[in-house]
């Protein structure tokens, strides 16, 4: 029989372990905080679709770092090709491009597209290295894409944002099914 000084030794083990562990995933999840900021110094506006969005992404970087193996490993490469569908819109915008007409916004929201289908590309090639795992990492890594993304083009509306996720599916898509052959 295990005593209850045990029981309590035990619980408070695994209560430090589980802790360490979310430390240890913090430095993780600060990008996504600092992207999150980022978009919104760059909007000039509040937009609480972009704080839920922005919240997602840290809480779905902290805990897949949590949770580490290929599921944390998969939080950098997803942030980084995030950053790609995230600054595009933002990128035209810039150079002069703005968006008031339905046909203009066709164009802004087709950045959004591109930015999702080079994201899947960087992705795709980076999932080609790793022996064990592929499918988790690219549906991982591609979930961290797609909200990193989501930040910049949630402004077009849902339909940026499907755009995005429509690209990033159909350049990695091929990956995980040649993988299979």
């Amino acid at each position: 029989m295990v005593s209850s000084d045990g029981v309590s030794l035990q619980r408070r083990a695994r209560w430090a372990y589980e802790w360490g562990r979310l430390r240890a995933a913090v430095p993780g999840a600060m990008p996504a905080v600092g992207l999150t900021f980022l978009v919104l110094l760059l909007e000039h506006r509040l937009k609480p679709s972009v704080l839920l969005v922005g919240g997602l992404l840290v809480l779905g970087c902290l805990g897949l770092g949590w949770w580490g193996r290929q599921w944390g490993r998969a939080v950098a490469p997803g942030l980084l090709a995030g950053l790609i569908p995230l600054l595009l819109p933002f990128l035209v915008r810039g150079a002069g491009h703005v968006c008031y007409s339905s046909g203009c916004r066709a164009f802004c929201l087709m950045t959004c597209v591109v930015g999702g289908l080079a994201a899947g590309a960087f992705l795709s090639l980076a999932s080609l290295r790793i022996q064990e795992g592929r499918e988790r990492f690219i549906l991982t890594s591609g979930a961290v894409a797609s909200l990193c993304g989501a930040l910049s083009c949630i402004l077009y509306g849902l339909s940026g944002v499907l755009g995005l996720v429509a690209g990033l599916a159909l350049v990695s898509t091929p990956v995980l099914i040649l993988r299979r052959a």
